[in-house]
């Protein structure tokens, strides 16, 4: 960040059922250790999860030209000179079926997020939803960030109030669909694995933008996951 605080980041790798690969937010080509990744077999799909973590999108594509982009709802208006890719919507990638489902947020104001479940090993993926930030390189970057809303402990942050929940109801009804996979553990893009009673810390984080039952049940498009069609395959 401009003045020197860091934050880590995270790219998660998901094998489908065909044994291919996907990609949630590409990392960095140029750091190198891409050799890696390769050795873990065919990366057969690429998602930009959020409105926001799509800077590495165009050099990993030229490294990965045969596969599939697909991108959170919204991205390519906001940054149009992304490369050609498929905006997700409530229907489910037929390659993503048997293992991974999806739910999505927003469009709100323009800003998105992709939540993803892989039922295989119960893990929910989040980007920016939330965060979970045990450790930090010095007071400094601790003070800055706590500064800019990133929460103690697992939860939402600051950005993450204003923009993604800023619309109640479509929170509500987006947070009860993912409350309704039974995942044991959440992996964050900022921040460590939540590895114990995810789903109670989960409720308990976002009670706030939890509406009642009738309210999360509205049947509003928005927040409806796309992946319905991928239970039980």
């Amino acid at each position: 960040m401009p003045g020197g605080p860091g934050l880590s980041a995270r790219t998660t790798i998901i094998r489908l059922g065909s044994g291919g690969l996907l990609v949630a937010s590409p990392p960095p080509v140029e750091v190198g250790g891409l050799e890696h990744l390769d050795r873990l077999g065919v990366i057969e799909e690429v998602l930009v999860p959020n409105s926001f973590h799509y800077l590495n999108t165009r050099e990993f594509m030229a490294r990965y030209p045969s596969a599939c982009l697909r991108l959170a709802p919204g991205l390519h208006r906001r940054v149009p000179g992304l490369p050609p890719g498929d905006e997700l919507t409530d229907q489910l990638p037929l390659s993503w079926r048997g293992a991974v489902e999806h739910a999505i947020l927003g469009p709100v104001r323009g800003l998105s997020e992709v939540a993803l479940f892989h039922r295989p090993s119960a893990t929910l993926v989040l980007t920016d939803l939330a965060f979970h930030v045990v450790t930090f390189e010095g007071r400094l970057d601790r003070a800055f960030w706590k500064l800019a809303g990133i929460p103690s402990g697992f939860g939402p942050s600051r950005t993450a109030r204003l923009l993604l929940l800023r619309d109640r109801n479509v929170a509500a009804a987006f947070l009860e669909r993912v409350l309704a996979w039974s995942f044991q553990r959440v992996v964050v893009a900022h921040g460590e694995p939540l590895e114990s009673h995810a789903a109670d810390v989960f409720r308990r984080a976002f009670a706030p933008h939890l509406a009642s039952s009738g309210a999360a049940q509205r049947g509003d498009g928005a927040g409806r996951p796309a992946s319905e069609a991928g239970r039980g395959s």
